[in-house]
């Protein structure tokens, strides 16, 4: 079995989902019906890596160069910052990596949440109507016994 080929195979497949979710984000500002799909998949995204503390796709890269008899040291580093370094030079550190994914996918999940105010319109209203109907009653009260 050819490692290189599929490690090769698993290094592009995760470039490309990489792409997928930018070119996503872009896209879900533009059309809002992408917005909760896109949250899933940044919340699905920040889950497995804190699960795994690296991602899948990283590990399976790593352990089919290591297969291949090419040990890259690639989970030590990360994605990222391995290609980044090696193909354009510019050196990442994991950490920045790491954060910047987990707070563009804690901002878009908490924007989802405002995302899906169509569906959660009414609830909200509602909770909003009857706090407002009972803080106006306990002021009439105040009034009236002051």
């Amino acid at each position: 079995m050819n490692f290189d080929f599929w490690a090769d195979a698993t290094a592009a497949t995760h470039f490309l989902i990489i792409l997928a979710v930018v070119v996503g984000l872009l896209v879900c500002f533009r059309y809002k019906r992408f917005r909760p799909l896109e949250a899933g998949i940044l919340l699905a995204i920040v889950v497995l890596w804190s699960y795994y503390g690296n991602c899948p796709l990283t590990i399976l890269e790593e352990k089919l160069r290591t297969l291949a008899g090419h040990p890259t040291g690639i989970t030590n580093v990360g994605f990222l910052p391995f290609y980044a370094n090696k193909f354009l030079g510019v050196a990442l550190s994991s950490r920045l990596v790491q954060r910047s994914t987990f707070f563009s996918g804690g901002a878009i999940f908490t924007a989802s949440i405002e995302w899906l105010r169509p569906y959660l319109h009414f609830h909200v209203f509602g909770l909003r109507r009857t706090l407002r109907h009972l803080l106006g009653m306990k002021v009439k009260m105040k009034r009236r016994y002051a």
